[in-house]
Protein backbone atom coordinates (compact mmCIF):
# COMPACT_ATOMS: atom_id res chain seq x y z
CA UNK A 1 0.00 0.00 0.00
CA UNK A 2 2.84 2.62 1.06
CA UNK A 3 5.17 2.17 -2.76
CA UNK A 4 1.43 2.05 -4.68
CA UNK A 5 0.02 5.25 -3.46
CA UNK A 6 2.90 7.64 -5.16
CA UNK A 7 2.35 5.85 -8.44
CA UNK A 8 -1.10 6.32 -8.69
CA UNK A 9 -1.08 10.17 -7.47
CA UNK A 10 1.48 10.49 -10.27
CA UNK A 11 -0.60 8.95 -13.59
CA UNK A 12 -3.78 10.85 -11.74
CA UNK A 13 -1.73 14.11 -11.91
CA UNK A 14 -0.35 13.39 -15.65
CA UNK A 15 -4.05 12.26 -16.84
CA UNK A 16 -5.00 15.69 -15.20
CA UNK A 17 -2.71 17.12 -17.10
CA UNK A 18 -3.60 15.53 -20.61
CA UNK A 19 -6.97 16.52 -20.23
CA UNK A 20 -6.34 20.02 -19.44
CA UNK A 21 -3.76 20.15 -22.65
CA UNK A 22 -6.86 18.52 -24.74
CA UNK A 23 -9.41 20.85 -23.58
CA UNK A 24 -6.95 23.46 -24.41
CA UNK A 25 -6.10 22.22 -27.39
CA UNK A 26 -9.58 21.28 -28.54
CA UNK A 27 -10.85 25.08 -28.05
CA UNK A 28 -8.21 26.25 -29.99
CA UNK A 29 -8.83 24.27 -32.46
CA UNK A 30 -12.51 24.91 -32.73
CA UNK A 31 -12.06 28.96 -32.36
CA UNK A 32 -9.29 29.21 -34.42
CA UNK A 33 -11.14 31.77 -36.21
CA UNK A 34 -12.08 33.28 -33.69
CA UNK A 35 -8.80 33.63 -31.49
CA UNK A 36 -6.31 34.25 -34.37
CA UNK A 37 -4.59 37.07 -32.84
CA UNK A 38 -4.99 35.41 -29.43
CA UNK A 39 -3.66 32.07 -29.96
CA UNK A 40 -2.54 31.14 -26.54
CA UNK A 41 -5.64 32.44 -24.62
CA UNK A 42 -6.46 29.26 -23.77
CA UNK A 43 -3.20 27.86 -23.22
CA UNK A 44 -2.42 30.42 -20.51
CA UNK A 45 -5.43 28.69 -18.33
CA UNK A 46 -4.17 25.42 -18.94
CA UNK A 47 -0.25 25.84 -18.01
CA UNK A 48 -1.34 28.09 -14.90
CA UNK A 49 -3.66 24.49 -14.08
CA UNK A 50 -1.33 22.20 -15.08
CA UNK A 51 1.70 23.82 -12.60
CA UNK A 52 -0.69 24.14 -10.10
CA UNK A 53 -1.74 21.04 -10.29
CA UNK A 54 1.49 19.12 -11.18
CA UNK A 55 3.94 21.22 -11.01
CA UNK A 56 7.01 22.59 -13.07
CA UNK A 57 6.88 19.41 -15.31
CA UNK A 58 2.76 19.76 -15.80
CA UNK A 59 3.57 23.53 -16.52
CA UNK A 60 6.42 22.54 -18.88
CA UNK A 61 3.81 20.21 -20.81
CA UNK A 62 1.02 22.32 -20.73
CA UNK A 63 3.38 24.95 -22.41
CA UNK A 64 5.09 23.03 -25.03
CA UNK A 65 1.51 21.51 -26.00
CA UNK A 66 0.40 24.80 -26.27
CA UNK A 67 3.17 26.39 -28.39
CA UNK A 68 3.06 23.38 -30.82
CA UNK A 69 -0.43 23.67 -31.75
CA UNK A 70 -0.66 27.61 -31.82
CA UNK A 71 2.22 26.98 -34.43
CA UNK A 72 0.57 24.18 -36.30
CA UNK A 73 -2.63 26.14 -36.15
CA UNK A 74 -2.04 29.77 -36.05
CA UNK A 75 1.30 30.12 -37.35
CA UNK A 76 1.14 30.21 -41.28
CA UNK A 77 1.71 28.29 -43.11
CA UNK A 78 -0.98 26.44 -40.86
CA UNK A 79 -1.57 23.01 -40.57
CA UNK A 80 2.34 22.17 -40.21
CA UNK A 81 5.03 22.33 -37.44
CA UNK A 82 7.69 24.73 -38.99
CA UNK A 83 10.50 26.35 -37.55
CA UNK A 84 10.23 29.46 -39.95
CA UNK A 85 10.59 32.53 -38.70
CA UNK A 86 7.32 34.58 -38.87
CA UNK A 87 5.63 37.45 -37.06
CA UNK A 88 3.90 34.81 -34.77
CA UNK A 89 7.22 33.78 -33.27
CA UNK A 90 7.52 36.89 -30.97
CA UNK A 91 4.35 35.71 -29.38
CA UNK A 92 5.38 32.11 -28.79
CA UNK A 93 7.97 33.11 -27.05
CA UNK A 94 6.41 35.83 -24.76
CA UNK A 95 3.86 32.75 -24.29
CA UNK A 96 6.97 30.40 -23.42
CA UNK A 97 8.24 33.39 -20.77
CA UNK A 98 4.96 33.95 -19.28
CA UNK A 99 4.29 30.23 -19.53
CA UNK A 100 7.82 29.86 -17.49
CA UNK A 101 7.35 32.69 -15.07
CA UNK A 102 3.52 31.19 -14.35
CA UNK A 103 4.45 27.77 -13.84
CA UNK A 104 7.17 28.83 -11.55
CA UNK A 105 5.02 31.91 -9.51
CA UNK A 106 2.34 28.36 -9.80
CA UNK A 107 5.28 25.97 -8.54
CA UNK A 108 6.05 28.61 -5.38
CA UNK A 109 2.23 28.36 -4.89
CA UNK A 110 2.32 25.13 -4.94
CA UNK A 111 5.03 24.48 -2.66
CA UNK A 112 3.93 27.40 -0.46
CA UNK A 113 0.37 25.64 -0.37
CA UNK A 114 2.17 22.02 0.24
CA UNK A 115 3.96 23.42 3.07
CA UNK A 116 0.85 24.83 4.46
CA UNK A 117 -0.99 21.95 4.28
CA UNK A 118 1.93 19.95 5.79
CA UNK A 119 2.34 22.32 8.40
CA UNK A 120 -1.66 22.65 8.60
CA UNK A 121 -1.26 18.86 9.46
CA UNK A 122 1.64 18.86 11.35
CA UNK A 123 -0.61 21.48 13.25
CA UNK A 124 -3.42 19.31 13.42
CA UNK A 125 -1.45 16.59 14.46
CA UNK A 126 0.00 18.79 17.25
CA UNK A 127 -3.46 19.96 17.79
CA UNK A 128 -4.78 16.22 18.25
CA UNK A 129 -1.80 15.47 19.88
CA UNK A 130 -2.49 18.48 22.71
CA UNK A 131 -6.10 17.87 22.82
CA UNK A 132 -5.42 14.10 23.02
CA UNK A 133 -2.39 15.49 26.13
CA UNK A 134 -5.63 17.93 27.31
CA UNK A 135 -7.82 14.39 27.83
CA UNK A 136 -5.40 12.90 29.41
CA UNK A 137 -4.15 15.81 31.44
CA UNK A 138 -8.14 16.33 32.30
CA UNK A 139 -8.21 12.60 33.01
CA UNK A 140 -4.98 12.67 35.42
CA UNK A 141 -6.64 15.78 36.88
CA UNK A 142 -9.82 13.95 37.87
CA UNK A 143 -7.99 11.20 39.03
CA UNK A 144 -5.80 13.20 41.11
CA UNK A 145 -9.20 15.15 42.40
CA UNK A 146 -10.23 11.75 42.98
CA UNK A 147 -7.29 10.27 44.54
CA UNK A 148 -6.97 13.71 46.35
CA UNK A 149 -10.28 12.88 47.89
CA UNK A 150 -10.00 9.18 48.50
CA UNK A 151 -6.71 10.40 50.18
CA UNK A 152 -8.38 12.88 52.17
CA UNK A 153 -11.32 10.75 53.24
CA UNK A 154 -8.61 8.01 54.28
CA UNK A 155 -6.44 10.91 56.24
CA UNK A 156 -9.71 11.40 58.43
CA UNK A 157 -10.61 7.73 58.54
CA UNK A 158 -6.78 7.55 59.78
CA UNK A 159 -6.60 10.49 62.01
CA UNK A 160 -10.74 9.74 63.63
CA UNK A 161 -8.59 5.97 63.76
CA UNK A 162 -5.73 7.37 66.05
CA UNK A 163 -8.15 10.02 67.81
CA UNK A 164 -10.19 6.92 68.68
CA UNK A 165 -6.68 4.73 69.24
CA UNK A 166 -5.31 7.50 71.64
CA UNK A 167 -8.48 7.79 73.45
CA UNK A 168 -8.91 4.10 73.69
CA UNK A 169 -5.26 3.83 75.11
CA UNK A 170 -6.06 7.41 77.35
CA UNK A 171 -9.22 5.42 78.91
CA UNK A 172 -7.20 1.86 78.84
CA UNK A 173 -4.71 3.92 80.98
CA UNK A 174 -7.54 5.69 83.26
CA UNK A 175 -9.02 1.95 83.93
CA UNK A 176 -5.88 0.66 84.69
CA UNK A 177 -4.51 3.59 86.95
CA UNK A 178 -8.36 3.83 88.56
CA UNK A 179 -7.14 -0.10 89.31
CA UNK A 180 -4.09 0.54 90.83
CA UNK A 181 -5.17 3.63 93.04
CA UNK A 182 -7.87 2.51 94.48
CA UNK A 183 -6.26 -0.74 95.56
CA UNK A 184 -3.57 1.15 97.29
CA UNK A 185 -5.18 2.11 100.24
CA UNK A 186 -8.18 0.71 102.50
CA UNK A 187 -8.30 4.11 104.34
CA UNK A 188 -11.99 5.27 103.59
CA UNK A 189 -11.14 9.20 103.21
CA UNK A 190 -7.94 8.83 101.00
CA UNK A 191 -9.87 6.34 98.96
CA UNK A 192 -13.31 8.77 98.23
CA UNK A 193 -10.24 11.58 97.23
CA UNK A 194 -8.44 9.27 95.04
CA UNK A 195 -11.56 8.58 93.29
CA UNK A 196 -12.21 12.30 92.58
CA UNK A 197 -8.73 12.99 91.43
CA UNK A 198 -8.89 10.11 88.93
CA UNK A 199 -10.28 11.68 86.02
CA UNK A 200 -9.00 15.58 86.50
CA UNK A 201 -7.58 16.67 84.21
CA UNK A 202 -7.54 14.35 81.07
CA UNK A 203 -10.87 13.01 81.28
CA UNK A 204 -12.64 15.80 82.87
CA UNK A 205 -12.26 18.94 84.02
CA UNK A 206 -14.12 18.53 87.20
CA UNK A 207 -15.31 15.91 89.42
CA UNK A 208 -17.15 15.52 92.88
CA UNK A 209 -17.88 12.39 94.79
CA UNK A 210 -21.55 12.52 96.83
CA UNK A 211 -21.87 9.44 99.22
CA UNK A 212 -24.73 8.25 101.24
CA UNK A 213 -23.66 9.22 104.64
CA UNK A 214 -26.34 8.59 107.80
CA UNK A 215 -29.03 9.04 105.18
CA UNK A 216 -28.09 11.94 103.60
CA UNK A 217 -26.15 12.79 100.60
CA UNK A 218 -23.02 14.28 101.41
CA UNK A 219 -20.33 15.44 98.79
CA UNK A 220 -16.79 14.32 100.43
CA UNK A 221 -14.92 14.81 97.62
CA UNK A 222 -14.19 17.71 94.83
CA UNK A 223 -11.26 17.69 92.22
CA UNK A 224 -9.80 20.39 89.85
CA UNK A 225 -6.94 21.18 88.19
CA UNK A 226 -6.95 24.41 89.89
CA UNK A 227 -6.54 24.30 93.60
CA UNK A 228 -8.46 27.39 94.47
CA UNK A 229 -11.62 26.44 92.53
CA UNK A 230 -11.52 23.39 94.53
CA UNK A 231 -11.88 25.36 98.02
CA UNK A 232 -14.47 27.82 96.03
CA UNK A 233 -16.68 24.51 95.87
CA UNK A 234 -16.25 23.49 98.85
CA UNK A 235 -16.65 26.53 101.03
CA UNK A 236 -19.24 28.13 98.89
CA UNK A 237 -21.05 25.88 96.54
CA UNK A 238 -21.37 22.78 98.74
CA UNK A 239 -22.38 24.85 101.75
CA UNK A 240 -24.99 27.28 99.87
CA UNK A 241 -26.68 24.77 97.64
CA UNK A 242 -26.77 21.99 98.83
CA UNK A 243 -28.51 19.05 96.55
CA UNK A 244 -32.16 18.15 97.37
CA UNK A 245 -32.62 14.48 98.10
CA UNK A 246 -35.70 14.95 96.52
CA UNK A 247 -34.57 16.86 93.24
CA UNK A 248 -35.66 15.45 89.63
CA UNK A 249 -32.52 15.68 88.20
CA UNK A 250 -28.88 15.51 89.01
CA UNK A 251 -27.29 13.77 91.57
CA UNK A 252 -29.87 12.70 94.21
CA UNK A 253 -32.39 11.56 90.84
CA UNK A 254 -28.88 9.27 89.61
CA UNK A 255 -29.20 8.05 93.49
CA UNK A 256 -32.03 6.94 94.00
CA UNK A 257 -33.14 5.59 90.62
CA UNK A 258 -29.44 3.66 90.09
CA UNK A 259 -29.52 5.11 85.93
CA UNK A 260 -26.78 7.35 85.50
CA UNK A 261 -26.84 10.28 83.31
CA UNK A 262 -25.19 11.56 79.98
CA UNK A 263 -25.73 15.08 78.79
CA UNK A 264 -23.10 15.64 75.64
CA UNK A 265 -24.20 19.50 75.37
CA UNK A 266 -25.40 21.55 78.10
CA UNK A 267 -27.00 24.95 77.28
CA UNK A 268 -27.84 27.76 79.12
CA UNK A 269 -31.12 26.91 79.48
CA UNK A 270 -30.77 24.02 81.35
CA UNK A 271 -28.72 25.97 83.42
CA UNK A 272 -31.61 28.51 83.76
CA UNK A 273 -33.57 25.45 84.78
CA UNK A 274 -32.16 23.73 86.81
CA UNK A 275 -30.38 26.81 88.79
CA UNK A 276 -32.78 27.81 92.40
CA UNK A 277 -31.86 31.38 92.14
CA UNK A 278 -30.20 33.70 90.28
CA UNK A 279 -27.11 33.45 92.46
CA UNK A 280 -27.37 29.74 91.62
CA UNK A 281 -27.03 29.83 88.09
CA UNK A 282 -24.35 32.83 88.11
CA UNK A 283 -22.16 29.74 89.92
CA UNK A 284 -23.61 27.15 87.81
CA UNK A 285 -22.20 29.84 84.60
CA UNK A 286 -18.95 30.67 86.49
CA UNK A 287 -18.40 26.77 86.50
CA UNK A 288 -18.53 26.74 82.67
CA UNK A 289 -21.07 23.79 82.44
CA UNK A 290 -20.76 22.17 78.80
CA UNK A 291 -21.14 18.24 79.22
CA UNK A 292 -21.95 16.51 82.12
CA UNK A 293 -21.96 12.81 83.34
CA UNK A 294 -23.29 11.64 86.44
CA UNK A 295 -23.19 7.71 87.06
CA UNK A 296 -24.33 5.14 90.26
CA UNK A 297 -21.75 4.01 91.85
CA UNK A 298 -22.98 0.40 93.09
CA UNK A 299 -21.46 -2.36 95.37
CA UNK A 300 -23.33 -5.33 96.35
CA UNK A 301 -26.63 -4.08 94.89
CA UNK A 302 -26.45 -0.93 97.21
CA UNK A 303 -26.09 2.75 95.38
CA UNK A 304 -23.67 4.18 97.91
CA UNK A 305 -23.96 7.21 96.13
CA UNK A 306 -22.80 9.00 92.78
CA UNK A 307 -19.95 10.15 90.52
CA UNK A 308 -20.23 13.54 88.54
CA UNK A 309 -17.97 14.17 85.50
CA UNK A 310 -18.12 17.83 84.05
CA UNK A 311 -16.29 19.04 80.49
CA UNK A 312 -15.89 23.02 81.42
CA UNK A 313 -13.98 23.05 77.55
CA UNK A 314 -16.58 24.34 74.82
CA UNK A 315 -14.71 21.78 72.30
CA UNK A 316 -15.05 18.52 74.47
CA UNK A 317 -18.30 16.67 74.82
CA UNK A 318 -18.95 13.43 76.45
CA UNK A 319 -20.43 10.15 74.38
CA UNK A 320 -21.73 7.12 74.70
CA UNK A 321 -17.82 5.70 75.35
CA UNK A 322 -16.72 7.80 78.16
CA UNK A 323 -19.83 7.26 79.65
CA UNK A 324 -19.22 3.29 79.43
CA UNK A 325 -15.63 4.50 80.94
CA UNK A 326 -17.29 6.71 83.73
CA UNK A 327 -19.79 3.71 85.04
CA UNK A 328 -16.49 1.07 85.06
CA UNK A 329 -14.52 3.92 86.80
CA UNK A 330 -17.74 3.89 88.89
CA UNK A 331 -17.55 -0.06 89.83
CA UNK A 332 -14.02 0.26 90.68
CA UNK A 333 -14.84 3.33 92.96
CA UNK A 334 -17.77 1.20 94.26
CA UNK A 335 -15.37 -1.82 95.12
CA UNK A 336 -12.67 0.40 96.71
CA UNK A 337 -15.47 2.42 98.89
CA UNK A 338 -17.38 -0.57 100.03
CA UNK A 339 -13.96 -2.29 100.87
CA UNK A 340 -12.86 0.69 102.54
CA UNK A 341 -16.44 1.17 104.53
CA UNK A 342 -16.02 -2.66 105.52
CA UNK A 343 -12.18 -2.18 106.44
CA UNK A 344 -13.07 0.76 108.80
CA UNK A 345 -16.36 -1.11 110.08
CA UNK A 346 -13.59 -3.81 110.80
CA UNK A 347 -10.98 -1.60 112.32
CA UNK A 348 -14.34 0.07 114.51
CA UNK A 349 -15.15 -3.57 115.48
CA UNK A 350 -11.67 -4.92 116.52
CA UNK A 351 -11.04 -1.75 118.42
CA UNK A 352 -14.34 -2.55 120.38
CA UNK A 353 -13.30 -6.00 120.69
CA UNK A 354 -10.06 -5.22 121.81
CA UNK A 355 -11.33 -2.57 124.39
CA UNK A 356 -14.13 -5.06 125.25
CA UNK A 357 -11.27 -7.30 126.51
CA UNK A 358 -8.95 -5.20 127.97
CA UNK A 359 -11.82 -3.78 130.18
CA UNK A 360 -13.19 -8.07 131.14
CA UNK A 361 -9.67 -8.82 131.64
CA UNK A 362 -8.81 -6.11 133.94
CA UNK A 363 -12.07 -6.50 135.82
CA UNK A 364 -11.47 -9.88 136.18
CA UNK A 365 -7.89 -9.84 137.21
CA UNK A 366 -8.61 -7.92 139.98
CA UNK A 367 -11.20 -10.23 142.15
CA UNK A 368 -8.89 -12.60 141.08
CA UNK A 369 -5.65 -11.36 142.49
CA UNK A 370 -8.14 -10.99 145.59
CA UNK A 371 -8.65 -14.71 145.39
CA UNK A 372 -4.81 -15.76 145.08
CA UNK A 373 -4.39 -12.95 148.15
CA UNK A 374 -6.89 -14.67 150.77
CA UNK A 375 -5.33 -17.92 149.52
CA UNK A 376 -1.97 -17.19 150.49
CA UNK A 377 -3.64 -15.58 153.88
CA UNK A 378 -5.69 -19.17 154.46
CA UNK A 379 -2.73 -21.33 153.81
CA UNK A 380 -0.24 -19.41 155.95
CA UNK A 381 -2.60 -19.75 158.86
CA UNK A 382 -3.34 -15.81 159.25
CA UNK A 383 -7.26 -16.81 160.23
CA UNK A 384 -6.65 -20.13 162.11
CA UNK A 385 -4.91 -23.71 161.78
CA UNK A 386 -5.37 -24.84 158.34
CA UNK A 387 -5.29 -29.02 158.29
CA UNK A 388 -4.12 -31.26 155.28
CA UNK A 389 -6.82 -31.64 153.77
CA UNK A 390 -7.62 -28.08 153.28
CA UNK A 391 -4.15 -27.34 152.48
CA UNK A 392 -4.25 -29.65 149.74
CA UNK A 393 -7.73 -27.90 148.59
CA UNK A 394 -6.14 -24.26 149.19
CA UNK A 395 -3.14 -25.56 146.49
CA UNK A 396 -5.83 -26.69 143.72
CA UNK A 397 -7.46 -22.92 144.15
CA UNK A 398 -4.02 -21.07 143.92
CA UNK A 399 -2.80 -23.22 140.72
CA UNK A 400 -6.65 -23.16 139.02
CA UNK A 401 -6.31 -19.35 139.92
CA UNK A 402 -2.70 -18.80 138.64
CA UNK A 403 -3.91 -20.78 135.10
CA UNK A 404 -6.75 -17.91 135.30
CA UNK A 405 -4.42 -15.14 136.09
CA UNK A 406 -2.13 -16.01 132.98
CA UNK A 407 -5.08 -16.51 130.25
CA UNK A 408 -6.06 -12.74 131.49
CA UNK A 409 -2.40 -11.78 131.06
CA UNK A 410 -2.22 -13.17 127.68
CA UNK A 411 -5.35 -11.51 127.03
CA UNK A 412 -4.44 -8.55 127.91
CA UNK A 413 -0.74 -8.42 126.11
CA UNK A 414 -3.08 -9.62 123.02
CA UNK A 415 -5.06 -6.80 122.98
CA UNK A 416 -2.08 -4.33 123.83
CA UNK A 417 -0.64 -5.67 120.52
CA UNK A 418 -3.71 -6.23 118.24
CA UNK A 419 -4.41 -1.74 119.27
CA UNK A 420 -0.48 -1.47 118.76
CA UNK A 421 0.42 0.07 122.35
CA UNK A 422 3.17 -2.84 122.74
CA UNK A 423 6.36 -1.16 121.65
CA UNK A 424 10.00 -2.14 121.99
CA UNK A 425 11.99 -0.93 124.64
CA UNK A 426 15.62 -1.79 123.56
CA UNK A 427 17.93 -2.58 125.99
CA UNK A 428 21.00 -4.92 126.61
CA UNK A 429 19.78 -8.42 127.15
CA UNK A 430 22.38 -11.25 129.12
CA UNK A 431 20.20 -14.15 126.54
CA UNK A 432 21.04 -17.02 129.43
CA UNK A 433 18.74 -14.95 132.16
CA UNK A 434 16.10 -15.01 129.89
CA UNK A 435 15.80 -18.33 129.35
CA UNK A 436 16.70 -19.69 132.83
CA UNK A 437 13.56 -17.16 133.93
CA UNK A 438 11.74 -18.65 131.01
CA UNK A 439 12.60 -22.29 132.15
CA UNK A 440 11.79 -21.66 135.52
CA UNK A 441 8.51 -20.70 135.04
CA UNK A 442 7.46 -23.33 133.72
CA UNK A 443 9.72 -26.34 135.44
CA UNK A 444 6.28 -27.10 137.95
CA UNK A 445 4.01 -28.02 135.10
CA UNK A 446 7.27 -29.80 133.09
CA UNK A 447 7.64 -31.97 136.95
CA UNK A 448 4.04 -32.77 136.95
CA UNK A 449 4.24 -34.58 133.84
CA UNK A 450 8.07 -36.33 134.23
CA UNK A 451 9.60 -33.66 131.42
CA UNK A 452 13.12 -32.87 131.68
CA UNK A 453 13.57 -29.17 130.19
CA UNK A 454 17.23 -29.38 129.14
CA UNK A 455 19.00 -25.86 127.95
CA UNK A 456 22.14 -25.67 125.26
CA UNK A 457 23.79 -21.86 124.84
CA UNK A 458 26.75 -22.00 123.07
CA UNK A 459 27.58 -18.62 124.87
CA UNK A 460 26.50 -18.21 128.18
CA UNK A 461 27.47 -14.76 128.24
CA UNK A 462 26.01 -13.78 125.40
CA UNK A 463 24.43 -10.19 125.52
CA UNK A 464 21.72 -8.62 122.96
CA UNK A 465 19.93 -5.65 122.44
CA UNK A 466 16.33 -6.57 122.70
CA UNK A 467 13.30 -5.88 124.74
CA UNK A 468 14.01 -8.38 127.41
CA UNK A 469 10.66 -8.63 128.47
CA UNK A 470 9.08 -9.43 125.28
CA UNK A 471 11.54 -12.05 124.83
CA UNK A 472 11.11 -13.99 128.00
CA UNK A 473 7.42 -13.93 127.10
CA UNK A 474 8.35 -15.41 123.58
CA UNK A 475 10.08 -18.35 125.10
CA UNK A 476 7.48 -18.46 127.78
CA UNK A 477 4.68 -19.03 125.46
CA UNK A 478 6.81 -21.41 123.36
CA UNK A 479 8.17 -23.68 126.38
CA UNK A 480 4.31 -23.20 128.01
CA UNK A 481 3.12 -24.79 124.73
CA UNK A 482 5.66 -27.63 124.68
CA UNK A 483 5.14 -28.92 127.72
CA UNK A 484 0.93 -28.70 127.76
CA UNK A 485 1.39 -30.95 124.56
CA UNK A 486 4.11 -33.56 126.04
CA UNK A 487 3.55 -36.16 128.03
CA UNK A 488 7.18 -37.81 127.88
CA UNK A 489 10.66 -37.26 127.03
CA UNK A 490 12.10 -34.02 127.46
CA UNK A 491 11.95 -30.35 125.97
CA UNK A 492 15.00 -28.86 124.90
CA UNK A 493 16.09 -25.04 124.27
CA UNK A 494 18.79 -24.06 121.96
CA UNK A 495 20.44 -20.70 121.43
CA UNK A 496 22.65 -20.89 118.12
CA UNK A 497 24.49 -17.38 116.93
CA UNK A 498 25.41 -15.79 113.87
CA UNK A 499 27.33 -12.16 113.22
CA UNK A 500 24.41 -10.33 113.44
CA UNK A 501 21.36 -12.98 114.26
CA UNK A 502 20.48 -15.39 117.26
CA UNK A 503 18.38 -18.16 116.66
CA UNK A 504 15.84 -19.16 119.44
CA UNK A 505 15.08 -22.82 118.94
CA UNK A 506 12.29 -24.97 121.62
CA UNK A 507 11.92 -28.29 120.18
CA UNK A 508 9.60 -30.96 122.03
CA UNK A 509 8.88 -34.94 122.19
CA UNK A 510 4.86 -34.10 122.11
CA UNK A 511 1.78 -34.89 119.58
CA UNK A 512 3.11 -33.06 116.66
CA UNK A 513 0.90 -30.98 114.47
CA UNK A 514 -0.43 -31.66 110.67
CA UNK A 515 1.24 -30.25 107.95
CA UNK A 516 -2.46 -28.69 106.78
CA UNK A 517 -2.48 -26.81 110.44
CA UNK A 518 0.90 -25.46 110.35
CA UNK A 519 -0.17 -21.64 108.71
CA UNK A 520 -3.72 -21.53 110.70
CA UNK A 521 -1.58 -22.43 114.45
CA UNK A 522 -1.12 -18.85 114.66
CA UNK A 523 -4.12 -17.23 113.96
CA UNK A 524 -5.96 -15.94 116.85
CA UNK A 525 -8.30 -18.03 119.10
CA UNK A 526 -6.91 -21.19 116.23
CA UNK A 527 -6.44 -24.49 118.24
CA UNK A 528 -6.04 -27.91 116.88
CA UNK A 529 -8.19 -29.28 118.94
CA UNK A 530 -11.51 -27.59 118.30
CA UNK A 531 -13.71 -28.96 121.13
CA UNK A 532 -14.78 -27.86 124.77
CA UNK A 533 -13.77 -31.30 125.54
CA UNK A 534 -10.49 -30.69 124.07
CA UNK A 535 -7.82 -32.26 126.62
CA UNK A 536 -5.08 -29.56 126.64
CA UNK A 537 -6.73 -26.06 127.78
CA UNK A 538 -5.82 -22.58 126.99
CA UNK A 539 -6.77 -19.79 125.18
CA UNK A 540 -5.60 -19.75 121.25
CA UNK A 541 -3.67 -16.73 121.92
CA UNK A 542 0.27 -18.07 123.28
CA UNK A 543 1.25 -18.49 119.23
CA UNK A 544 -0.33 -15.18 117.83
CA UNK A 545 1.06 -13.54 120.54
CA UNK A 546 4.54 -14.89 120.09
CA UNK A 547 4.58 -14.20 116.69
CA UNK A 548 3.62 -10.91 116.71
CA UNK A 549 6.24 -10.01 119.59
CA UNK A 550 8.98 -11.51 117.29
CA UNK A 551 7.61 -9.09 114.40
CA UNK A 552 7.85 -6.52 116.56
CA UNK A 553 11.65 -7.51 117.86
CA UNK A 554 12.27 -7.64 113.99
CA UNK A 555 11.97 -11.15 113.89
CA UNK A 556 10.79 -14.31 112.70
CA UNK A 557 8.70 -17.39 114.29
CA UNK A 558 8.77 -20.77 112.32
CA UNK A 559 8.02 -24.18 113.08
CA UNK A 560 8.69 -27.36 111.63
CA UNK A 561 6.22 -31.06 112.77
CA UNK A 562 5.32 -34.46 112.41
CA UNK A 563 2.44 -35.74 113.62
CA UNK A 564 3.64 -38.25 116.44
CA UNK A 565 6.72 -37.32 116.74
CA UNK A 566 7.16 -33.21 118.22
CA UNK A 567 7.95 -30.26 116.96
CA UNK A 568 10.51 -27.00 116.69
CA UNK A 569 9.51 -23.65 116.97
CA UNK A 570 12.72 -21.52 115.50
CA UNK A 571 12.39 -17.55 116.54
CA UNK A 572 14.81 -15.77 114.58
CA UNK A 573 15.81 -12.54 116.24
CA UNK A 574 18.37 -9.44 114.81
CA UNK A 575 21.37 -9.18 117.37
CA UNK A 576 20.76 -5.82 118.14
CA UNK A 577 17.52 -4.29 117.74
CA UNK A 578 17.29 -0.67 116.15
CA UNK A 579 14.19 1.40 116.40
CA UNK A 580 13.53 0.73 112.43
CA UNK A 581 13.34 -2.72 112.63
CA UNK A 582 10.87 -2.64 115.18
CA UNK A 583 7.59 -3.31 113.35
CA UNK A 584 4.34 -4.49 113.76
CA UNK A 585 1.63 -6.70 111.70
Amino acid sequence: MKTAMPSWGAARRALTVLAIVLVASGLTVLLESYIRFAGFVFFYGAVVASAVYAGVLGGAVATVVGILVVQHELVPPGGAFTLQPSEGYVAIFAFAAVSMLVTMLAQSVRAARHTAEVRAEELGQQTAELEMQRREAQALAEELEASNVELEATTDDAKRARDAAVAGEARLRLVDEASRVLTSSLDYETTVAAVARLAVPDFADWCGVDLIEDGEIKRLAVAHVDPEKVRWAREVVDVKFRPDPDAATGVPAVIRTGKPVLLPVVTDEMLEESARNREHLSMLRSVGVHSVIVVPIIARATTLGALTLISSRPTRHFDDSDLAIAQELARRAAVAIDNARLYRAALAANEAKANFLATMSHELRTPLTAIIGYEELLSEGISGPVNEGQQQQLRRIKVSANQLLSLIDQILLFTRVETGHALAEIEPVVVKEIVDDAVALVLPEAAERALTVRTDLADPALVMHTDGLKLRQILTNLLANAVKFSSNGEVAVRVKQSADQIVFEVQDSGVGIDQAHLERIFEPFWQVEQTTTRASGGSGLGLTVTKRLARLLGGTVQVESELGKGSTFRVTLPRDLTPTESRML
